[in-house]
């Protein structure tokens, strides 16, 4: 079969689709059609996957606006134009769309040419946008995403939407429930490919890495790596540090990854409103090298997200990550990081935005850090050899194109 991908980003960048991409090409031909930056190349086969990079943007304010032209009757004008072209050419059998915002367009696209179409929900879109926008402060940002990126918008596009899929893919179980119950999706038209990570990602913590903060090495480190959106939870984190240092006094939360400068000051100013500068440091970005560095070096991994309609459907992929590295991990109640950490006892969980909780739970690590490690090699062994890997978790993708071939 001819697999035909949409995706509106950076290939190979999205983890998600690359693991996909990669699998399903081993029995199938895969195509992806993306985003194209001027340094990259318009075709090219990685790892077996062919990438045409055919959609161009002059700016992020020119995506912007196609965006917002997107949204006005949710078809994508430069999808739209590239597919007829991108089908015949490489006489794509199905369209497998990542995400939301290019369901309409690929989906007519299919209609036209009778192809099967799959549909894959990377996260509950609607609730994302919600929280994504929370923290804008520009009013013309603001009235914009009020006029085009509404949640019941949004929301009601996608109950019509997935109904016209042959398949839906959801992250994980409680989004498959989020769908059957508020769009009365059948429940064998979805199927759940979660953002497990590959067996071989080991290999990243088992080569020889300098302790990162070899400079703090006296101080019991607290880690965060990833975005700093509000339903990240890290003001929890941060607050939290004013009765973990009653109990640790050398603790250090460290928060790493990309924030813009109204994130960032707004983070900053809980940290020094609290008086918390020798306790909490904002990293920023780093190269994905430090990354896992950085979690390894970490006496406690943690994932602090708030519990909302967003983060209740989906697992980050730097929780399996977090998993191969060997260290202690601290998540939020969300239900899903819930129910795997408790299910597999491979970490310890805190009640969501709850200061208090969160300090309790990181004190009680501090306390029983052999018992923790144990967890945390429990974490590595499922991750290696049960059932918390890409390798076992992508067999309902193969089984899902195998099904849609036949």
């Amino acid at each position: 079969m001819n697999i035909g991908m949409l995706l509106n980003g950076n290939y190979p960048a999205d983890i998600r689709v690359r693991k996909e991409a990669e699998s399903l090409s081993e029995n199938h031909s895969v195509f992806i059609l993306c985003k194209k930056e001027p340094s990259d190349k318009e075709f090219e086969i990685i790892n077996g996957v062919t990438v045409i990079r055919q959609i161009t943007y002059r700016n992020t304010a020119h995506e912007g606006v196609i965006d917002v032209l997107a949204s006005l009757n949710f078809i994508h004008p430069y999808f739209k134009k590239k597919l007829p072209d991108f089908i015949r050419k490489y006489q794509i059998n199905a369209l497998h769309v990542h995400d939301l915002p290019l369901a309409k367009t690929a989906f007519l696209a299919a209609k036209k040419y009778q192809l099967k179409t799959v549909l894959d929900l990377h996260e509950n879109y609607p609730a994302a946008l919600k929280t994504w926008f929370s923290w804008r402060k520009n009013p013309i940002i603001r009235l914009k995403n009020t006029l085009f990126f509404s949640y019941d918008r949004w929301r009601n596009y996608e109950a019509k939407i997935i109904k016209k899929y042959d398949v839906l893919i959801a992250v994980v179980d409680e989004m498959k429930a989020r769908l059957i119950d508020q769009h009365q999706i059948d429940s064998k038209k979805i199927v759940i490919v979660p953002n497990a990570e590959k067996k071989d990602f080991a290999k990243n913590f088992e080569a020889h890495l300098p302790d990162y903060f070899k400079e703090e090495k006296e101080r019991f480190i607290i880690s965060y790596v990833g975005g700093f959106g509000p339903h990240r939870g890290l003001h929890t984190a941060i607050l939290g540090m004013n009765e973990i240092v009653k109990t640790i006094p050398n603790a250090l939360l460290v928060l790493v990854g990309p924030a813009n400068k109204d994130v960032r000051m707004h983070l900053q100013n809980i940290i020094t409103n609290n008086g918390l500068t020798h306790f909490v440091k904002i990293k920023g970005r780093e190269p994905f090298k430090n990354v896992i560095n950085i979690m390894k070096s970490s006496d406690i991994n943690i994932i602090p997200h708030i519990s909302n309609e967003h983060t209740e459907s989906a697992v980050p992929h730097k929780f399996f990550q977090i998993l191969l590295s060997g260290k202690p991990l601290l998540v939020s109640d969300c239900a899903p990081m819930k129910r795997l950490v408790s299910a597999h006892e491979i970490g310890t969980y805190f009640e969501s935005e709850n200061t208090l909780s969160f300090a309790e739970k990181v004190s009680y690590i501090y306390k029983n850090y052999k018992a923790s490690l144990l967890k945390a090699n429990q974490g590595v062994q499922q991750s290696l050899h049960a059932d918390l890997n890409w390798e076992f978790l992508s067999k309902n993708l193969i089984e899902l194109y195998n099904n849609l071939e036949n």
